[in-house]
C-alpha cells in the first residue's frame, strides 16, 4: 500500500460498543440504499485515510446571465490584501429601450442623465433625515426631524469606508445573446475576455452610500432661463431601497440620442443594441471594496423637458408668462425616459497575487505531498483539489467489501479570520459534476453539506461534507463507479441541481469574492488535518 496514504484502522468492536454499532449499521443499511437484504454485519469500525490536498489557480469565471435556467450575481469595486491578493472587477451590460419607445419630442432639452443601479440591503428601522449635500438634518413644518428608513447593505466585502474611482464608458463591443459559431448555443463570456471602451460617460471617487435612497432632478428649462432652478424633483424608488447612482455626459446624449431619436437605429431592441451597445462600469484603483449587486432592476434614466400644448390649471403658469389659468398655451413640460438593463450582462475580474500569501502554492502546488494550508477563494480565485485514493488503496478496500455506514470530510479553519464563505461546495473535478449525494433524493442538501459551522463558543469551526454514497459506490467491488478527484470552491446559486433538466454539471460561475484558509493534509501530527475519515462494517 502507498506510504504516501497510510490507513490507520481502528477497532471498535468490542461489547456495548458493538451493539450499538449494529443496531446503526441496520439503520444506515436503509439510509445509504445499499442492496444488503437479509445480510447482517458481524465487525465495525472506523478509519481514517491520509489524503493530498493542493490548489488550482481558476484563471477566469463564467460572468454571463446567458443561460435562461442560470441567473449569476455580478461584482463590482476593487479590494487587495494580503492573503489573497487583489481583484477589480468591472462590470458590463446592454441597455433596452423604453416600453413605449422613443420620442423626445419636440425642442427637447436634457436635465439630467443617471445611471441607477440597486444595492442588496435590509431595512432596519428608521433613521434622521439629512441633507444630501450639507449633511444637516431636515425638519418638518412642525419643526421635528423628519425620519426616513434606515438601511444595512448586504454583499459588500472589504474596505467600505475607503474611496476609490469609478467611470463608465460607451460599449465597444457587441454583446452576443446567441454564438456566433453555433446559433442553438447561448454565447458564454468569461471574466478574462477583453472589451473595447469607447466615450467615457461619468468618473467620480466612489464609496457605498446605504443613505442614497433619493434623487434630486433640478429643472431648469422650464421658464427658459438655465440660470435658475425652476423646480426640484425628488425620486425614490416604489421600496425605497438604496442605489448606486452615476451621473453621465448630458452633450454625449443630446448627441446621440435626441439628435438621432428619428433613426432606425431607435425602432427595436435588436437595432439599438447594435447602435449602443451598453455600459462599461469600470473600478479602478489599489483597495476598497467588491458588492454583489442585482443588475435586472439597473435603469439609465434621461430627465429632459419639451414644449407641448397644455391647458393650465386655474393657479398655474407653466409658460411663464405672469398668467395663470390659459388654455392653449406653449409651455416646457418635464419629462422622463427609462431605459432598463438589457438582456446581456457580463463583466471582468482582474487579479493579481504577486506578495500575496497565496502567490507561490497557486504557482507550485505540492502534488505529491499536499499542503499545510489551503486557500478557497471565488470570482476567479482558487480552489482546492482532493486526491482520495491511490490505485493500490482502491483494490485493497474493494476486495475488503466494506459496507459504508458513513463517509466525511471535514475542512477545519486555520485561525481567527474575517468575513468567511457562509458555504462551500464540493464537486467531482475530473468530471465536473455533482457528487451523487448532493441530489440524493433520502438524503439531500442538507445531510450532504458544506455550510459554514460553529463551535461552543460560537466561532468559525468547519465545514463537513458527508460523502457516503459516493464513497459506498466506488468502493462497490462488484460494479465500482470511477473514483474523481474532488475539487473545494466557494458555492453560488447557480452550483444547484437544475431539477427541470437534472443536469449534474457544475457550471463555471463564481462570483463570491470571500476567501477562507483551511487546514492541509499536513502535517499528520495535526488533527485538524483534511482527512478522509470512513465508518464501515464487514
Amino acid at each position: 500500500m502507498s506510504s504516501k496514504r497510510t490507513t490507520i484502522f481502528r477497532n471498535v468492536g468490542l461489547g456495548f460498543v458493538l451493539l450499538l454499532g449494529i443496531f446503526s449499521c441496520e439503520r444506515d443499511l436503509e439510509d445509504i440504499a445499499v442492496d444488503l437484504a437479509g445480510q447482517r454485519p458481524f465487525d465495525v469500525g472506523d478509519s481514517i485515510f491520509e489524503i493530498i490536498a493542493y490548489h488550482n489557480n481558476i484563471d477566469s469565471s463564467r460572468i454571463d446571465n446567458n443561460k435562461p435556467q442560470k441567473v449569476p450575481l455580478y461584482l463590482l469595486g476593487v479590494n487587495s490584501n494580503s492573503t489573497f491578493g487583489s481583484l477589480n472587477s468591472d462590470l458590463i451590460t446592454q441597455v433596452y429601450l423604453p416600453l413605449l419607445g422613443v420620442d423626445f419630442g419636440d425642442n427637447p432639452i436634457i436635465d439630467r442623465v443617471v445611471l441607477d443601479i440597486p444595492y442588496f440591503a435590509t431595512r432596519d428601522g428608521f433613521q434622521a433625515a439629512t441633507d444630501p449635500d450639507t449633511g444637516k438634518p431636515i425638519f418638518d413644518e412642525s419643526g421635528d426631524t423628519i425620519q426616513v428608513p434606515n438601511f444595512i447593505l448586504d454583499s459588500i466585502f472589504g474596505k467600505k469606508d475607503l474611496a476609490y474611482n469609478i467611470s463608465v464608458s460607451e460599449l465597444g463591443t457587441f454583446l452576443n445573446t446567441l454564438d456566433p459559431d453555433d446559433a442553438t448555443q447561448y454565447q458564454e463570456y468569461y471574466s478574462d475576455k477583453e472589451y473595447t471602451k469607447k466615450d467615457q460617460l461619468s468618473n467620480d471617487l466612489f464609496t457605498p452610500n446605504r443613505n442614497d435612497t433619493v434623487l434630486y432632478v433640478e429643472r431648469r428649462f422650464l421658464d427658459d432661463d438655465p440660470s435658475t432652478v425652476d423646480d426640484i424633483d425628488t425620486i425614490k424608488r416604489l421600496n425605497s431601497v438604496p442605489t448606486i447612482k452615476f451621473d453621465l455626459d448630458k452633450p454625449f446624449f443630446r448627441e446621440r440620442f435626441i439628435n438621432h431619436e428619428n433613426s432606425s437605429d431607435f425602432d427595436s431592441n435588436d437595432n439599438f443594441v447594435r447602435y449602443f451597445r451598453g455600459l462599461y462600469i469600470d473600478a479602478e484603483g489599489f483597495d476598497g471594496s467588491l458588492m454583489n449587486l442585482p443588475t435586472a432592476p439597473g435603469t439609465m434614466t434621461i430627465y429632459y423637458t419639451n414644449e407641448e400644448i397644455v391647458d393650465e390649471e386655474a393657479d398655474e403658469d407653466l409658460n411663464y408668462n405672469g398668467i395663470t389659468g390659459e388654455s392653449d398655451v406653449l409651455a416646457n413640460v418635464k419629462q422622463t425616459m427609462t431605459f432598463g438593463f438589457g438582456h446581456v450582462r457580463t463583466g471582468v475580474y482582474d487579479r493579481e497575487y504577486a506578495g500575496s500569501a497565496i502567490a507561490p502554492l497557486l504557482l507550485n502546488p505540492d502534488y505529491e505531498n499536499g499542503e499545510t494550508k489551503l486557500y478557497v477563494q471565488g470570482a476567479a480565485g482558487s480552489e482546492v483539489i482532493i486526491e482520495l485514493f491511490d490505485q493500490e488503496t482502491l483494490n485493497y478496500l474493494r476486495q475488503e467489501n466494506f459496507l459504508i455506514n458513513e463517509a466525511n470530510l471535514v475542512f477545519y479553519i486555520d485561525g481567527d479570520q474575517g468575513d468567511l464563505p457562509d458555504r462551500l461546495f464540493l464537486y467531482k473535478y475530473d468530471y465536473h459534476s455533482l457528487i451523487r449525494d448532493y441530489y440524493n433524493t433520502q438524503l439531500g442538501q442538507e445531510m450532504f453539506g458544506g455550510t459554514l459551522e460553529y463551535d461552543s463558543d460560537g466561532n468559525p469551526e468547519k465545514y463537513k461534507f458527508r460523502i457516503t454514497d459516493y464513497i459506498s459506490k466506488v468502493l462497490n467491488p462488484s460494479n465500482p463507479i470511477v473514483s474523481s478527484k474532488l475539487a473545494l470552491k466557494n458555492f453560488v446559486s447557480t452550483d444547484n441541481l437544475d431539477l427541470s433538466t437534472f443536469d449534474t454539471i457544475v457550471q463555471d460561475w463564481n462570483w463570491i469574492p470571500k476567501g477562507v484558509v483551511l487546514h492541509g493534509n499536513r502535517p499528520k501530527v495535526d488533527d485538524k488535518r483534511l482527512k478522509l475519515q470512513i465508518y464501515y462494517s464487514k
